[in-house]
C-alpha cells in the first residue's frame, strides 16, 4: 500500500513538473527534491542500476562526469568551478528520471499541462509586449515567467511538439495544436530570444522539406506560414527588425557593432573567436574545468560584463575549450546513443528525432545544456519522447 501511494505522488510530481518548468526556476527545484526522494524510498535499487547500467549514453554521461572532475587538476584557472560542476552534474537527473516506472496516462497529461503552461506563459508575454497589462516582474530580462531566451526556447519546441501532435492526432479537436501554435509565434517573434526564433525557423523549415515527398499541402502551407511570420515580425516587430539587422550587420563586418560610438565587437562574437583559437593550442584534455573566464579576462583586452557572458555561447566550443576533444567526444556520444535508443523500437516514427536534433542545433547558440531550466526540460521531455513516441 505504502508504495503505490508513493508511485502515485511520484506521477503527480511529475505532472506538476510540467507546469514548474516553463514556469518557475526555484519550483522547478523543489519538485526534482521531492521526485528523488520518492524515487528512493520507492527503493528496488537492483532494478534501477540494471536499467541505468543498459543505457550506453548514461555510460558517456559517467565518463563526461569523470572527465570535468579529473579537470579540476588540469591547468592553473579554475574560479568558475561550481558553476560548472553542479550543471554537469545536473545531467545524473536522468537516473531518478530515466528509471522511474510511469503510466502512459500520466505522460500524456504531462504533455498537455507542458503546453497549457506555455500557452499561458506565450499569453502572458504578449499582452505584456502590447502593453495591455503590466509586467510581472520589475526586471527587463523576464517575459511572463522565465527569463526571455528561456521562455522562447520552450516556445520553440512546444511549436514543433504541438505540429508532431497535430500530424498523428485523428480527433476532431486536433485544430488546437493549431492555435497554440499561433500564440507561441506571437510571443516568440515580439520578444528578443533568437535562439528560439531560428529554431522555430530551421525546424518548421526542416518539416517543409521532409513533407515535400509525401504530403504537398502540409508543406506549401509551412512554407507560407514561415514566410508571413517573418515578413510581418520584420516589418512589426521593432525588437525582431533590431536583432536581424544587428546579427547582419556583425557577420558581414567581422563582428564590429552597428553603433560606431562604440568600437568593441559584439560581446558572442569575441568569445566564440578568442575561444577557436584557444582551442587549437591544447585541443586534446582543454584548460580545466571552469577556467574559461579566467583565460578570457586575462587574454582579452575588451571592457565586457562577463557576470552575463560565462561561456563562449556554443555548448560545444565551451566543452572543447574546458575538456578537449575526449570531452566533446563524450558529450556527443551521449546523443548519438539516445538517438539509437529512441529509434530502436520503431525506426519509421521520425518524430522521436525531433527532441535530440532540436537541442543539438539550439547549442550552437549558446551553452544550453549547461543552463538549468533547459537541461531539466531535455531530461523531462527525453522521458516523455522514450514513453510516448516510441
Amino acid at each position: 500500500v505504502l508504495m503505490n501511494i508513493v508511485f502515485r505522488l511520484k506521477e503527480l510530481t511529475f505532472i506538476f513538473l510540467a507546469f514548474a518548468i516553463p514556469f518557475s526556476v526555484a519550483l522547478t527545484n523543489i519538485l526534482i527534491v521531492i521526485f528523488t526522494l520518492l524515487w528512493l524510498i520507492e527503493a528496488d535499487f537492483k532494478n534501477k542500476l540494471l536499467k541505468t547500467s543498459s543505457s550506453k549514453w548514461f555510460f558517456s554521461i559517467f565518463l563526461l562526469t569523470i572527465l570535468y572532475l579529473v579537470g579540476m587538476f588540469n591547468g592553473e584557472y579554475h574560479s568558475d568551478l561550481f558553476y560548472v560542476l553542479k550543471r554537469v552534474l545536473l545531467l545524473l537527473l536522468f537516473i531518478p528520471v530515466l528509471t522511474s516506472r510511469l503510466s502512459k496516462l500520466t505522460i500524456e497529461k504531462s504533455i498537455y499541462v507542458f503546453l497549457f503552461t506555455n500557452f499561458l506563459a506565450a499569453a502572458i508575454a504578449v499582452l505584456i509586449n502590447l502593453d495591455i497589462i503590466q509586467p510581472l516582474f520589475s526586471t527587463a530580462s523576464i517575459s511572463a515567467f522565465l527569463k526571455y531566451n528561456y521562455h522562447n526556447i520552450l516556445l520553440s519546441f512546444s511549436s514543433l511538439l504541438c505540429f508532431v501532435l497535430y500530424v498523428k492526432s485523428k480527433h476532431k479537436f486536433s485544430f488546437i495544436y493549431l492555435f497554440l501554435i499561433l500564440i507561441y509565434t506571437l510571443s516568440i517573434f515580439t520578444e528578443a530570444g533568437r535562439a528560439g526564433q531560428l529554431t522555430f525557423n530551421i525546424f518548421f523549415l526542416l518539416f517543409a522539406i521532409y513533407y515535400l515527398k509525401n504530403n504537398v499541402k502540409y508543406s506549401l502551407s509551412i512554407f507560407v506560414f514561415l514566410l508571413i511570420v517573418n515578413y510581418f515580425s520584420y516589418s512589426n516587430s521593432p525588437i525582431f527588425k533590431h536583432r536581424v539587422d544587428h546579427l547582419t550587420h556583425i557577420v558581414k563586418h567581422d563582428g564590429k557593432k552597428k553603433n560606431k560610438k562604440n568600437k568593441e565587437k559584439d560581446i558572442r562574437y569575441v568569445l566564440a573567436e578568442s575561444a577557436t583559437e584557444m582551442v587549437f593550442k591544447k585541443p586534446i584534455f582543454g584548460y580545466g574545468t571552469g577556467s574559461f573566464i579566467d583565460f578570457f579576462n586575462q587574454y582579452t583586452n575588451a571592457s565586457y560584463d562577463i557576470k552575463k557572458h560565462k561561456t563562449p555561447h556554443n555548448n560545444y566550443l565551451y566543452i572543447l575549450f574546458e575538456v578537449g576533444l575526449l570531452g566533446l567526444i563524450f558529450f556527443l556520444s551521449i546523443f548519438y546513443y539516445q538517438i539509437r535508443e529512441l529509434l530502436h523500437k520503431n525506426n519509421q516514427n521520425w518524430e522521436v528525432l525531433l527532441l535530440p536534433l532540436f537541442m543539438l542545433i539550439l547549442m550552437f547558440f549558446d551553452s544550453y545544456m549547461f543552463v538549468f531550466t533547459i537541461t531539466v526540460f531535455y531530461i523531462y521531455m527525453y522521458k516523455i519522447f522514450k514513453i510516448s513516441f516510441t
